[in-house]
C-alpha cells in the first residue's frame, strides 16, 4: 500500500501547491482600491500639493478626470501660493484613510476668493507647464529636493479648473490561503517522496528474502545428495561411484536438475546408453549417486581425484546466468548510477546487498528517485519566499547607504535655495532676448513690453531715438549664453537676479539685472551694461543659495550700496578724490579720466565740470553668499560747458541734433543716462570693483 499512497500523496501535494500559486497570481483579484477627491464648489484654480504623493507606498501617480482643454503647471509651493493669492481655488491634499470600513478619500477643500484671475499660462514661476485635454494619468516628478512642490491646474483664469482626482492605493490582499496551500503542497510532495522510497526498499527486501530462500533450498538439496551417496553405492564400491560422478561432471555427460530438490531429496542422472554399467557406477535400479556443483567442489570424501582438475570446469558466473530475469531476482542493471548516491539512499538495509557482486541491487532505481526529487524541488521552488518578491527589505546596509546619500545632497538650510532653476532662468533670458531683438529690429520701444522696464527701457528708448538722428547709434543685443548668475533665495517680492551673458558676436560679456516685481508679473530687464574689460565677476551658479536682496542704503558690506555708487561717481569726475583709494583701477576709469583731462586742457577758453547725481529710485543691491554686495544704479551724468566771452561751443552728431545747432556761445549742459554696476567687498582689505558702465546722450540744454 505504500507505493500507491506515495503516488497519491505526491500528486495531491503538486495539486495543492499549484492551487496556491494560482491564488497568488492568475486567480488573484484585479480590483485595485482607489481614493477620490470629494465633491466641492468650482473655482478657476486647483492646487494639488505633494502631500498626495507617498513614495514609500509607491504612490507617485494619480488620475485627473476632466473634459476639454486645461493646463498643468509645476512650481514650488510657495510660488503657487503667492500667485493664487486671494483667488478662489480648490486644494487637494493627502489621502485620508476610511474609518469603520469606509472608503478612503482625498482631502479636498474649497477656498473662497476672486471668481476670475488673469491667465496664469505664461508665468515665470512655473518650472514646467503642459496643456492637455481629457483624462490624464500624471506621474509626479519633482525637479529637486529643495523645498516643497505643488501642481496648479487651470484653464484660462475664468472657466472652472478640473478638480476630480483619484489615486490608486496600496493593495492589501490576503495571501494567507495561497501561502498555506503552497506550504502544505510542498510538505505532501516530500511525504510522497519519502513513502515512495520506503516502498521501493521494502519490495527490494522481500525479493532478497525470496532469493535467499531459493539458495537455501539449493543448499539443502545438495546436502541431501551427499548424504545418499553411501546408500546408493551399497551394490558397488564407494570410490567407483565417486569417480563416476567426477567423470560425469568432467565430461558434461550428465544433466543435474535442482528444481525439485526440495521435494525428492535425491538427484536423477541420465547416463549415456552406450556406457558400460559397471564403468558408470549404476546400481541395480539404474540410480547414480550424484552431486550438484557445490558438492563437486566441496566433497570431503574425494581421495582419488585432484580438486584442481574440477574447479576450472565450473562456470563461476553460473548463478547470474541462471537469474537473468529481473523479475526473478529484483536486480536492475544500473544506468550511470553514482555509488555514493546509492550508499546514501540505502544505508538503512545493508542486508539487502547481493552476496555475489557486492551491490545493493537498487542502483537501477536512481533515475526514478532523482525524477521524483526534481519534481519535489520544483514544488518547493514555488514557496512564498520566492513569490513575495515585493516584500520590504530588511533594515541593513542599503538603508544606511541611502541615509548617507540623502545627507550628502541635503540642501543647506541656512543658505536657502535659488528661487529659479537654471532651466527657468534660461527661459527667462531667452524670452527677454527675443522681445528686445524684435524691438531693436523695428526700433519700436512699445515692443519691449512686458520684458523690459526701468532704466533698461529708458536706455533703449533713447537708443532708438538717437538712431533716428544718427544711424551709427545701435543698441547692444542681449546675449543668451549664461556665464554666471546670482539669483535671490528669498520668497518675498520683488525678486532680483544679476546675470552675466555672452552675445554670440560680441567680444565683451554683458551684465543683466532682472527683477520680478510681484507674483503675477514676469521678470523684466531693468539694467543692461557691458562689462569693463579686465574685471572679474564671482562664479555663481543660478541655483546656488544664499543670495539676498538688501536695502541699498544699509551698510551690508564694507560700504552701503548707494554710498559706494555716489562716492565712485565723484571719483570718476575727479581722479584726485579720496575715495579713489577704495576703487580698483581698470581700463574704463583710466580712459574716462584721461579723456576728461585732455578735454579740459584743449579748451582753454571753456570751463568744463562734471556732476553725476544718483537716481535713487532705480538703485538695487544684492548680498552674495560670501557677504559681498552687488550694487546697481543709474545717474544723470551732466557735463557743464561754460564758455568765456567770445568763445563758442561746437556740437556734432546726436548732440547737434538735440541742440538743434552746431555751435553756440551760450552756456550748455549735456546730460547722459549712465548705468553702473559695482561689486562691493565684504572685507576691508579689498577694493570696490566697477564691473560695468554704460552711458548714452539723453539731452542737450542751451542756457540762454
Amino acid at each position: 500500500m505504500r507505493f500507491p499512497a506515495s503516488i497519491i500523496t505526491f500528486i495531491l501535494g503538486l495539486l495543492l501547491a499549484g492551487i496556491g500559486v494560482g491564488l497568488l497570481t492568475v486567480w488573484a483579484s484585479d480590483e485595485v482600491p482607489t481614493a477620490q477627491t470629494q465633491q466641492v464648489d468650482e473655482a478657476p484654480l486647483t492646487v494639488i500639493s505633494d502631500d498626495l504623493i507617498d513614495e514609500e507606498a509607491q504612490r507617485e501617480e494619480f488620475m485627473i478626470s476632466a473634459e476639454g482643454e486645461y493646463t498643468l503647471a509645476l512650481a514650488r509651493t510657495q510660488d503657487i501660493e503667492a500667485w493664487v493669492g486671494d483667488a478662489a481655488h480648490v486644494t487637494i491634499g493627502a489621502v485620508q484613510e476610511g474609518q469603520d470600513d469606509a472608503e478612503a478619500t482625498i482631502e479636498t477643500q474649497f477656498v473662497e476668493g476672486e471668481a476670475t484671475v488673469p491667465d496664469p499660462a505664461d508665468s515665470d514661476l512655473w518650472v514646467a507647464s503642459e496643456t492637455t485635454e481629457g483624462d490624464l494619468r500624471y506621474g509626479w516628478s519633482a525637479p529637486d529636493d529643495s523645498g516643497d512642490w505643488s501642481l496648479l491646474m487651470f484653464r484660462d483664469g475664468e472657466q472652472p479648473a478640473p478638480s476630480t482626482v483619484s489615486v490608486e492605493l496600496e493593495e492589501e490582499s490576503d495571501h494567507l490561503v495561497g501561502t498555506v496551500l503552497i506550504v502544505l503542497g510542498a510538505l505532501l510532495v516530500l511525504l510522497g517522496l519519502f513513502l515512495f522510497l520506503r516502498s521501493r526498499k521494502s519490495r527490494d527486501a522481500k525479493r532478497g528474502e525470496k532469493i535467499d530462500r531459493r539458495e537455501g533450498k539449493n543448499r539443502t538439496a545438495a546436502t541431501t545428495g551427499i548424504g545418499s551417496a553411501p546408500s546408493a553405492a551399497a551394490s558397488g564400491t564407494e570410490s567407483s561411484g565417486t569417480a563416476q560422478g567426477i567423470a560425469g561432471v568432467a565430461l558434461g555427460a550428465a544433466t543435474v536438475s535442482t528444481n525439485d530438490a526440495a521435494e525428492d531429496d535425491s538427484h536423477t542422472v541420465e547416463g549415456d546408453t552406450d556406457t558400460d554399467s559397471a564403468a558408470t557406477g549404476h546400481d541395480e535400479t539404474g540410480t547414480l549417486a550424484a552431486s550438484t556443483e557445490d558438492e563437486m567442489t566441496h566433497q570431503p570424501h574425494t581421495t582419488d581425484a585432484d580438486p584442481t582438475e574440477v574447479h576450472p570446469q565450473v562456470p563461476t558466473e553460473e548463478p547470474r546466468e541462471t537469474s537473468e530475469d529481473p523479475d526473478a531476482t529484483g536486480i536492475i542493471e544500473p544506468i550511470d548510477s553514482d555509488p555514493a548516491d546509492a550508499d546514501t539512499l540505502h544505508t538503512e538495509e545493508p542486508e539487502a546487498q547481493n552476496p555475489e557482486d557486492g551491490t545493493d541491487g537498487t542502483e537501477g532505481r536512481t533515475w526514478r528517485s532523482r525524477s521524483v526529487a526534481t519534481a519535489a524541488a520544483l514544488s518547493l521552488a514555488l514557496s512564498p519566499a520566492v513569490l513575495a518578491s515585493d516584500a520590504e527589505p530588511t533594515p541593513g546596509e542599503s538603508e544606511q547607504t541611502e541615509d548617507v546619500e540623502a545627507d550628502e545632497v541635503e540642501p543647506d538650510d541656512d543658505a536657502g535655495y535659488s528661487v529659479l532653476l537654471e532651466s527657468q532662468l534660461q527661459g527667462i533670458i531667452d524670452d527677454i532676448a527675443e522681445h528686445t531683438a524684435e524691438a531693436d529690429e523695428a526700433f519700436d520701444a512699445e515692443l519691449l513690453a512686458p520684458r523690459v522696464s526701468g532704466n533698461a527701457e529708458t536706455v533703449r528708448e533713447l537708443t532708438y531715438r538717437n538712431h533716428e538722428l544718427d544711424e551709427d547709434v545701435m543698441p547692444d543685443a542681449i546675449g543668451t549664453e549664461i556665464l554666471s548668475a546670482a539669483v535671490t533665495s528669498g520668497s518675498d517680492f520683488p525678486r532680483q537676479a544679476v546675470v552675466i551673458t555672452q552675445e554670440a558676436e560680441a567680444e565683451i560679456p554683458q551684465v543683466l539685472v532682472i527683477e520680478q516685481a510681484s507674483p503675477r508679473e514676469n521678470y523684466e530687464l531693468i539694467q543692461s551694461v557691458l562689462m569693463v574689460p579686465g574685471t572679474e565677476f564671482p562664479a555663481i551658479s543660478a541655483e546656488d543659495g544664499g543670495v539676498e536682496s538688501v536695502d541699498p542704503t544699509e551698510e551690508e558690506a564694507v560700504f552701503a550700496a548707494n554710498h559706494a555708487m555716489e562716492r565712485t561717481a565723484v571719483f570718476l569726475n575727479n581722479s584726485e578724490y579720496y575715495f579713489g583709494n577704495n576703487v580698483e583701477d581698470n581700463a574704463y576709469i583710466e580712459d574716462l579720466q584721461a579723456y576728461q583731462d585732455e578735454l579740459r586742457e584743449s579748451a582753454e577758453d571753456l570751463e568744463i565740470s562734471y556732476t553725476r547725481p544718483l537716481i535713487g529710485e532705480g538703485s538695487t543691491a544684492m548680498r552674495l553668499p560670501d557677504g559681498s554686495v552687488l550694487a546697481v544704479g543709474s545717474f544723470d551724468s551732466t557735463t557743464q560747458l561754460r564758455p568765456e566771452d567770445g568763445a563758442s561751443i561746437n556740437f556734432s552728431g546726436v548732440s547737434a541734433e538735440l541742440a538743434e545747432t552746431e555751435s553756440t556761445t551760450a552756456d550748455a549742459d549735456i546730460i547722459n543716462r549712465e548705468s553702473m554696476i559695482l561689486h562691493i567687498p565684504a572685507e576691508n582689505d579689498e577694493k570696490v570693483v566697477v564691473l560695468g558702465v554704460h552711458d548714452i546722450v539723453n539731452e542737450v540744454n542751451i542756457l540762454d
